[in-house]
């Protein structure tokens, strides 16, 4: 992990030392192919739109359980559109039966002779099967250097912040994938925190990590999850040994009958960060110190659920809860909505759903949820607040569990003249949903959002345009299933949407959120 100044500071070129360009940037990502559950990669050609890069070589690589090379292609991409990577397409054309069930990795790198300036992808691994899909952004990545080694281990903390759910039906698995050198005698340590604040521990002996072997844990197995954590909601912190690989983790849970799984990845585990780079700006008078606007679902059985976890550098800090509507106007508050002391074995939850309903509000749509945190008085927020924002379509149906965090008072945003963010738009679903949302820390916020939309779909170059307004603290949601124009343009396919904006705040989350079963979803890019 490195601090949140050093992150941002490496986005402002150096006078002194110039800044290596970055030429090549990749992901790696867990594949399964068995019984009801098909894996797939999803990306555009952002590079063309936003960096003005003419060409890029693409090597896609697919790898067995234990590391061998199974497959491997190199071609150009020049063309700005959506992609896919099928992993029964690359089964096939290594010989492989895609009807035999497939555990491995895939590793796509992009080389450019131009700087691409961050060494992640904008890619989605995306696992689907019969009435579920789930998808997450890319987590680990071969460091390209030694350079991009150091720079992003200047310590090494423990992987963390997401749910777990262990009972008849599910259990919650983990992945890691080793970099390309052996990892002699890698042991697993995990500590899951049940809802009393219990802690159970547990070390797993993995022996040696070949390289670039991929480990897919049922952790169920190895520890008695179900009798700990007694059919509530858990989480966990991991401590593993990986080479020459950015350790984040794809991890989430998998459910029987029906087959399905939903996905996140981890976060750093912060409860030893303590340094002054650990922590935000003192509160300015007209800026929260940190705060951020989600998509928030309450009609019928829906649920939208923020969880807090026990991850936070020391601190103590409270929560408030502001509920807009699609128009950005104020129509619910919930002060106080809950307080935060790290460190600690509990974990904090915030159940939007429930607030909407007892303000009455359950039949608003579009809604978004402000939260605000607040430092006690003396103290200093961390400058990481992460949290999981799980999105169901009912108590007994799996939600996403989308990582992110609070967005921090950066004064030098306030220049920014406007911002481009770009999501996939899950169109092989009735139920993909893209929600746009225009907010900021600003505590009298006060700038609309006027954004140019560009759809992009797969069978070719053609482009669909749209403009929009969106008012402060407002939002809207584009969903195929409601818009004859967009769904004939995406032709039943996985196309996305890049939105430039006229102000930095603009933030994206996109969903296949059925009315029954599992809800994939994860914030855009």
């Amino acid at each position: 992990m490195r601090s949140y100044y050093a992150h941002l500071q490496s986005m402002v070129p150096s006078v002194a030392i110039p800044t290596k360009p970055i030429l090549r940037t990749s992901a790696i990502f867990p594949v399964f192919q068995e019984m009801g559950i098909s894996t797939r990669i999803l990306y555009m050609g952002y590079w063309f739109v936003k960096r003005n890069i003419t060409a890029l070589t693409q090597v896609i690589t697919l790898r067995k359980q234990d590391g061998e090379i199974l497959w491997r292609s190199v071609s150009n991409l020049t063309e700005t559109k959506a992609y896919r990577v099928e992993l029964s397409d690359l089964l096939k054309q290594a010989g492989f039966d895609p009807q035999i069930a497939f555990e491995g990795s895939i590793e796509l790198e992009f080389f450019s002779l131009q700087n691409l300036v961050f060494p992640f992808p904008a890619l989605v691994v995306n696992y689907y099967g019969e009435g579920f899909t789930t998808v997450v952004h890319t987590a680990q990545r071969v460091y390209s250097n030694f350079e991009d080694k150091e720079a992003n281990s200047e310590t090494k903390v423990p992987e963390a912040g997401f749910n777990v759910y262990a009972n008849d039906k599910t259990s919650p698995f983990i992945t890691l994938i080793n970099g390309p050198e052996k990892c002699p005698g890698s042991q697993l340590h995990v500590e899951c925190f049940n809802r009393r604040g219990d802690v159970l521990k547990e070390s797993i002996l993995l022996g040696d990590l070949a390289p670039y072997s991929m480990h897919h844990i049922d952790l169920a197995s190895k520890l008695p999850l179900k009798e700990f954590l007694n059919n509530q909601v858990g989480t966990m912190r991991i401590i593993f040994d990986v080479r020459w690989v950015f350790p984040r983790l794809l991890v989430g849970n998998w459910q029987e009958n029906p087959t399905s799984i939903v996905v996140t990845h981890t976060y750093y585990d912060c409860t030893r960060a303590c340094s002054p780079s650990d922590y935000w700006y003192t509160n300015e008078n007209d800026w929260h110190t940190a705060a951020l606007m989600l998509p928030l679902c309450a009609q019928g059985s829906a649920q939208t659920k923020f969880y807090f976890y026990p991850i936070y550098s020391p601190s103590s800090f409270s929560i408030d809860l502001e509920i807009y509507d699609g128009e950005g106007k104020c129509i619910g508050t919930v002060p106080d909505a809950l307080h935060i002391r790290s460190p600690s074995n509990e974990f904090e939850i915030i159940d939007a759903a429930a607030h909407v309903k007892e303000l009455g509000l359950e039949g608003s749509f579009p809604l978004g949820a402000r939260l605000i945190a607040r430092p006690d008085p003396g103290t200093n927020l961390p400058s990481r607040v992460k949290l999981g924002v799980d999105i169901g379509s009912s108590p007994q149906d799996l939600p996403c569990n989308i990582c992110t965090n609070l967005n921090p008072y950066i004064p030098t945003w306030e220049g920014k003249k406007q911002s481009f963010k770009w999501a996939p738009i899950l169109s092989d679903n009735e139920n993909a949903e893209v929600w746009i949302m225009n907010s900021s820390p600003q505590i009298k916020y006060e700038r609309t959002a006027k954004i140019d939309l560009h759809f992009y779909r797969e069978s070719d170059t053609n482009v669909l345009e749209r403009t929009y307004t969106i008012l402060p603290h407002g939002s809207i949601v584009i969903s195929p299933k409601n818009d004859p124009e967009l769904k004939e343009f995406l032709q039943g396919k996985i196309g996305w949407v890049t939105v430039l904006s006229t102000n930095p705040y603009t933030t994206t989350y996109y969903f296949s959120r059925p009315q029954k079963g599992v809800v994939g979803g994860d914030h855009g890019f």
